[in-house]
């Protein structure tokens, strides 16, 4: 919380330009705030909002592998289709969080997922399923949970 309350009291004090729609519940799932995540959804923010970088705060939650949040998030009802619409990183435009997930490993959150309906067969732009993401690093777990699919 203090690290969400740090950032935003710098931007406001350093003149920067106000948040996007997401920023704020972007941050908290980035830094793994459940309780400054659950307080942005109290004060307006929306759970499918994009930011200012293109991702969602499930997208965020997965990619810093904060597994709680990420539950919360789809518990709250996230999106599991949703996709980027900004390039991030190695990561293009249209990368689902079962994308995410299964190139990191985070068994745990491919089975919750799994469970919320993503589908297991979007190929993303460079031509790759999350199964050949979790292939491709020796994820066993998650290449076993996405065959069940």
């Amino acid at each position: 919380m203090k690290k969400v309350l740090l950032a935003t009291m710098f931007l406001v004090l350093s003149g920067a330009q106000m948040l996007h729609a997401g920023d704020s519940l972007s941050r908290a799932a980035i830094a793994g705030d459940l309780s400054a995540a659950q307080g942005c959804l109290k004060s307006g923010e929306k759970v499918n909002d994009i930011d200012k970088w293109g991702w969602t705060a499930l997208h965020w939650s997965i990619y810093y592998g904060n597994t709680p949040v990420a539950r919360w998030l789809l518990d709250t009802g996230a999106d599991p289709n949703s996709r980027t619409v900004k390039d991030y990183g190695s990561y293009l435009v249209g990368t689902t969080p079962l994308i995410l997930a299964s190139a990191y490993g985070h068994d745990e959150i491919v089975a919750a997922l799994l469970k919320k309906k993503a589908d297991a067969g979007v190929v993303d732009r460079k031509g790759k399923k999350a199964i050949d993401y979790a292939r491709e690093y020796d994820f066993h777990k998650c290449v076993s949970l996405l065959e069940r699919k």
